[in-house]
């Protein structure tokens, strides 16, 4: 079964026999949240806190398919933010199209490492990839939230 939380901060940093390598260096940090809530304490909290960074809630709904293999399709989703320094349209703008682009090296990588059985997100559905904006958050956190499909094959009944 996926593990969106772990597999997100691997892309961060992987530690291959003893060697550190950074996939995707520009995200400081992924943390794990179970809401809305959560989401806006961890903010408030800014002591230590480096941005960008992904907030990853915890699986939560899907659906169960019984006809063909994709038994069961989890939805998984979570939340690319970073903090705007002057409150202004402008700013708003770069932070936003800086998230969307991080983004999208996530998922570039995501497909990457869905391609065959056993990879770690495999099962991803890259057909669709909702997402939206979010903002302005507590201290004036932006971004968006990311939404998607794993098909998990292996269910046994």
């Amino acid at each position: 079964m996926f593990d969106q939380y772990t597999y997100l901060n691997n892309l961060i940093t992987v530690v291959p026999e003893g060697e550190e390598i950074t996939v995707i260096p520009e995200i400081k940090a992924v943390k794990r949240i179970s809401g809305l809530r959560e989401l806006e304490e961890m903010l408030e909290d800014l002591r230590g806190l480096q941005y960008p960074l992904i907030l990853a809630e915890d699986k939560g709904d899907g659906f169960l398919s019984f006809s063909g293999r994709n038994l069961d399709n989890g939805y998984y989703s979570f939340y690319l933010v970073s903090k705007v320094k002057i409150e202004n349209s402008g700013s708003r703008t770069e932070v936003q199209a800086q998230c969307m682009a991080l983004a999208k090296k996530v998922f570039k990588q995501m497909l990457a490492d869905s391609e065959n059985f056993g990879d770690p997100a495999y099962g991803f559905d890259s057909s669709r990839i909702d997402y939206m904006r979010v903002g302005p958050l507590v201290n004036n956190f932006h971004g968006y939230s990311f939404s998607y499909i794993i098909k998990d094959e292996n269910i046994t009944l």
